[in-house]
C-alpha cells in the first residue's frame, strides 16, 4: 500500500502578497524576481537597523569623551529651571517682584560648598541684582530663608561640610528627575 503525499497548502508571498504553491518547505518567495526583490529590501532593512546602532555607538562613545564639567553643567542648568519653576519671579533677598530676570541664587556658594549644589533648600529664586551685584545679598537671603524654612534647616546647610564628588550617572539621574519636577510643575500650573 503506497502512502500518498499531501499537496501543500498555498502560502502568501513576502514580497508581492500573491498567493502560491511552494516547492519546499523554507520558499518564501513565489518567484526568482520576487525573491531578488525580496533580498534587496531586506538588504535596505538590515543596512538601516546597522546605522541606527552604529549612530547609538558614536553617540555613546562621544558622551564618554565629554568632561565631567559638561555633566555638571548640564544638571545645574535643569536644577535651575526647576528653582525657578518652584519659586517663580520673587527674590528671596529683597522681595522684587519686577526685575527684568531672575537666577537661581545658592545661599551657600556652589564654590564654597559644592556638596550644597543641587539642594533645594539651599537654593532660590533670587533677582539678577541680588545675585550678582550684591554677591547673593546674603544678609536679608538668611533672613527670609529662615522664615521660609527654619531656623534648623538653615543651621544644618550652613554646618555641612562633608565635600561629595559627583559622579557622570549621579548627575544624569539628577538632571532627569528636576527636569520631570519641572514639567510636573508647569503642567499643575496650567491646569490650576
Amino acid at each position: 500500500m503506497m502512502v500518498r503525499q499531501k499537496k501543500p497548502k498555498p502560502k502568501t508571498c513576502r514580497h508581492c502578497k500573491s498567493k502560491y504553491f511552494p516547492r519546499t518547505t523554507t520558499q518564501i518567495v513565489c518567484s526568482p524576481s520576487c525573491a531578488i526583490q525580496y533580498s534587496k529590501h531586506q538588504s535596505a532593512k538590515q543596512a538601516e537597523r546597522q546605522a541606527i546602532a552604529d549612530r547609538k555607538a558614536h553617540r555613546e562613545r562621544k558622551a564618554d569623551l565629554k568632561p565631567l564639567s559638561h555633566w555638571m553643567n548640564i544638571t545645574q542648568r535643569a536644577f535651575n529651571d526647576f528653582i525657578r519653576a518652584r519659586d517663580g519671579e520673587v527674590c528671596i533677598s529683597c522681595g522684587s517682584r519686577s526685575a527684568v530676570s531672575y537666577h537661581a541664587g545658592h545661599y551657600r556658594t556652589t564654590k564654597a560648598a559644592s556638596q550644597l549644589r543641587f539642594n533645594e533648600d539651599n537654593c532660590h529664586s533670587q533677582c539678577s541684582s541680588c545675585n550678582t551685584h550684591h554677591s547673593g545679598n546674603i544678609g536679608p537671603y538668611r533672613l527670609n530663608l529662615i522664615a521660609k524654612i527654619g531656623p534648623e534647616r538653615v543651621e544644618a546647610i550652613e554646618n555641612s561640610n562633608e565635600p561629595h564628588r559627583y559622579t557622570r550617572e549621579e548627575l544624569e539621574s539628577l538632571r532627569a528627575r528636576y527636569r520631570k519636577k519641572t514639567r510636573e510643575l508647569i503642567k499643575q500650573r496650567e491646569g490650576a
